[in-house]
């Protein structure tokens, strides 16, 4: 594990995302499963993917280049990204059990699990594993959920336009 640094496991988090789990709701069909449970219009696999790759993934990229700039005191910006993928492992998680059927990206999301654990394996490791890193982290985590999600309320029925 001394080999592997955060960075690393960071974007490692970044690029399940992108493959694995968009890939897995893409073929579960993510925009009829928000309909149904959340009761958002089917805005269908364009504008979804367009939400996905133009909203969530820069604002977890976003995140990372802050952590760049210093990786000792901005720490809790790049490890927020992988608990981002566990935040996102429990909401598939509380959906698959709410709706006794697999949400789809539910498998996936384990990968972001597994990365997690390595992630606090290496904080640990290097005796930055504490309740101030991991509770910036979580803010930072909250943060990179909250922003989109925002962004799609706000700017959704404009961006909507692209791929109408």
């Amino acid at each position: 594990m001394r080999k592997i640094n955060l960075t690393t496991l960071f974007i490692a988090t970044i690029l399940i995302y992108v493959t694995f789990h968009v890939t897995e709701e893409a073929c579960g069909n993510f925009p009829l499963f928000m309909h149904e449970n959340w009761g958002i219009p089917d805005i269908g696999y364009a504008r979804w993917l367009l939400h996905n790759m133009l909203l969530f993934l820069p604002v977890l990229v976003a995140g990372l280049f802050v952590y760049s700039f210093d990786e000792a005191r901005l720490l809790a910006f790049g490890a927020g990204i992988s608990l981002w993928g566990v935040l996102n492992f429990f909401e598939h998680l509380f959906y698959t059990i709410k709706n006794g059927a697999v949400s789809p990206g539910f498998f996936s999301s384990f990968l972001f699990v597994a990365v997690a654990i390595a992630v606090a394996v290496k904080l640990k490791s290097i005796g930055r594993l504490n309740i101030k890193t991991i509770a910036l982290s979580f803010l930072c985590c909250v943060v990179y959920w909250i922003v989109p999600v925002l962004l799609i309320v706000t700017f959704g029925s404009k961006l909507a336009r692209i791929v109408d």
